[in-house]
C-alpha cells in the first residue's frame, strides 16, 4: 500500500505553482510557493504566473525534461556514447529500447510535463473572473491555452493515453482517480485550445518579451498536430498562414542560427530560451551533448557527458556540398593529438557564458524551415503529389543547403524527398522520432539498420517491436494511481 507521504510528494507535481518576479522576461526567475488564494489578483500576478509557466517550458527541454534524450536519443540521428560503468545506463536504456517503468528520465519528463500543465490550468482557471484588462485577459489566456497544448502533445506522442487535466488539482486523493484519456480525446483537447489561442495571442512582442507564444506558433503547432493525425488538408491550411504572414524567413546563411545571440531571430517561430550566467536560468544541452573526456577543450567548464551524440548513421547520410554536415564536427584537438568523437557543434561549440548547466544556448521548437517541409509534406498528401507551392517550399531550404531545385517528382518520389530533408535539416532538434512515428515509418526504418549496422551506426543492436513505439507510463504514476491508470502493452 502506498503511504500517504508518497501520495503527497506526487501529488505536488501536479499541484505546485511557483511565481516569477523580475523586469525582464528571460531574466524572471522562480520564487518560493505560492498559495493560490492570495495570488492572481492583478497584471502583475497573471503575468508572474506565465513567466513561471514559461520557466516549465524551459525545463522540458533541458534541466529536468530530457527531451533531447527520449526523442533525438530514440531515433537513428544520435546515440549515448558514455564510457561504461559511468552510472548512465537509465540513458544508455533508452538508446538502445531497454528502457523499464522506473527509468528516471521518463518519469521527470512525465513530471516536467504535468507541472507545465498544472501551472496553465490554475492560470485559466483564474482569469476570467479577474479585474485584468481585457487584451491582456486574451493575451494571457491565449499564452497558457499554447503552453498546455505543447505540453499534451508531448506526452500523447510519447506515452499514447494520458491522464487529461484541464482544472488545477486541488484535491490529492482525487487526483489518483484519474485514468488515461483516449488518445483522440487528448488530440481533441489540443486542438481546441490552439483553435482558440490563435483568437487571442498577439502576432508578435517587444523585444523584452521575445519567447512568448505568438499567433505564428499557436498555427504552425495546430498545424503539426493536423499532420500528426494525418488530417492534411487542415494541416496545410494552418502551414500556409505562416508561409504567406511574412513574419518568418530562413537565415541566409544555415551555420548562423547556432550562433551566440540568435534569440528570437526571424526563423526562430518559437525557442526554450536559456540565459547564461543567470543562476540556474541557463540550460545543460553543451555539458549533455559535448564528446566524453572533452572538458575545458569542446567546452569551457563543467563536465562532457556525451549523452547525446551524432551516429554515423546521419553523418553519412549527407550528400557532397551540403553545407548542413558542417553542424556535426568528427572531433577535436587536444594538444598535439586529434581526439575521433563525433558533436554537434550547435550546442557544444556555442559559448556558454557560464559554468556547468549554465549555458545561454536555446532549444529551436519550431523553426520555419520546418514549417516549409512539413507545408510541401501535407501539400503532396493533399494532392496526390507536389505542386508549385510544395516545390517552392523544399527548395527553399535546399538551396540554402546549397542543394539544386527538385523537379519532375511523382507523389512517392516527392514523399521520399521531403522526409529526407526533414532529417537533414534538423536532426537534432527534436524531430527525427515524431517524424518517423508520424510517417508509420519508425519500425521499418531503424530494424532496416540494426541489420545493416547494429549499435555502431543507430544505438540499437536488436529489432524493436511494435509496443515500444511508446515510453511505458512511468511506474510511480501507475502505482499511486492503481486501478485508474494501466500500464502500456509489453511493459
Amino acid at each position: 500500500m502506498i503511504s500517504k507521504n508518497i501520495k503527497i510528494a506526487v501529488a505536488l507535481v501536479i499541484l505546485a505553482f511557483f511565481g516569477t518576479s523580475c523586469e525582464d522576461f528571460l531574466e524572471s526567475k522562480p520564487i518560493s510557493q505560492i498559495g493560490e488564494t492570495d495570488f492572481f489578483k492583478t497584471e502583475s500576478d497573471f503575468n508572474q504566473a506565465l513567466v513561471g509557466a514559461y520557466s516549465a517550458f524551459a525545463q522540458v527541454y533541458s534541466g529536468n525534461g530530457y527531451y533531447p534524450l527520449l526523442v533525438d536519443l530514440r531515433s537513428d540521428n544520435t546515440t549515448e556514447l558514455t564510457a561504461g560503468g559511468d552510472g548512465n545506463d537509465a540513458k544508455r536504456n533508452i538508446d538502445e529500447f531497454r528502457e523499464t517503468t522506473d527509468n528516471e528520465h521518463l518519469t521527470a519528463f512525465w513530471q516536467t510535463s504535468y507541472n507545465l500543465i498544472a501551472r496553465c490550468n490554475s492560470i485559466l482557471s483564474k482569469i476570467d473572473g479577474s479585474t485584468v484588462s481585457e487584451n491582456l485577459k486574451k493575451q494571457f489566456t491565449g499564452e497558457a491555452l499554447t503552453l498546455r497544448a505543447l505540453g499534451y502533445f508531448n506526452l500523447v506522442r510519447l506515452y499514447g493515453a494520458v491522464p487529461l487535466v484541464t482544472e488545477p488539482v486541488t484535491d490529492i486523493d482525487a487526483s489518483y482517480k484519474v485514468g488515461r484519456s483516449a488518445v483522440q480525446e487528448v488530440y481533441a483537447q489540443i486542438e481546441a485550445d490552439l483553435v482558440k489561442a490563435e483568437g487571442l495571442v498577439p502576432a508578435s512582442y517587444d523585444d523584452a518579451s521575445v519567447g512568448r507564444a505568438t499567433l505564428g506558433v499557436a498555427q504552425s503547432l495546430l498545424g503539426q498536430v493536423y499532420l500528426t493525425q494525418k488530417k492534411y488538408a487542415e494541416a496545410a491550411a494552418e502551414f500556409k498562414k505562416v508561409v504567406t504572414s511574412g513574419t518568418y524567413s530562413l537565415l541566409p546563411v544555415y551555420a548562423d542560427l547556432y550562433k551566440a545571440g540568435q534569440q528570437g531571430n526571424r526563423e526562430a517561430i518559437w525557442q526554450a530560451q536559456y540565459k547564461g550566467a543567470a543562476n540556474g536560468l541557463g540550460s545543460n544541452l553543451p555539458n549533455h551533448f559535448a564528446p566524453t573526456g572533452s572538458e575545458g577543450i569542446t567546452i569551457p567548464s563543467g563536465g562532457a557527458y556525451g549523452f547525446n551524440q551524432p551516429t554515423e548513421d546521419i553523418a553519412a547520410a549527407y550528400t557532397t556540398g551540403d553545407v548542413r554536415r558542417n553542424n556535426i564536427a568528427d572531433g577535436y584537438q587536444n594538444g598535439t593529438a586529434f581526439v575521433a568523437a563525433k558533436y554537434i557543434r550547435g550546442y557544444v561549440e556555442r559559448e556558454t557564458g557560464g559554468g556547468y548547466a549554465d549555458s545561454g544556448a536555446d532549444w529551436y521548437v519550431i523553426r520555419y524551415a520546418d514549417i516549409l517541409l512539413m507545408y510541401a509534406e501535407a501539400l503532396n498528401e493533399v494532392n496526390k503529389g507536389p505542386n508549385a507551392d510544395a516545390y517552392a517550399a523544399i527548395n527553399q531550404v535546399r538551396m540554402r543547403a546549397k542543394l539544386a531545385n527538385l523537379s519532375g517528382l511523382t507523389y512517392e518520389t516527392f514523399k521520399a524527398a521531403v522526409y529526407n530533408e526533414e532529417r537533414l535539416e534538423s536532426p537534432f532538434e527534436g524531430h527525427r522520432w515524431f517524424d518517423l512515428l508520424r510517417t508509420d515509418r519508425a519500425l521499418t526504418v531503424m530494424n532496416a539498420k540494426v541489420a545493416s549496422g547494429g549499435k555502431s551506426t543507430v544505438g540499437i543492436s536488436t529489432p524493436i517491436k511494435s509496443y515500444q513505439l511508446l515510453y511505458p507510463i512511468p511506474a510511480l504514476a501507475v502505482i499511486t494511481s492503481s486501478p485508474a491508470i494501466v500500464q502500456n502493452e509489453g511493459y
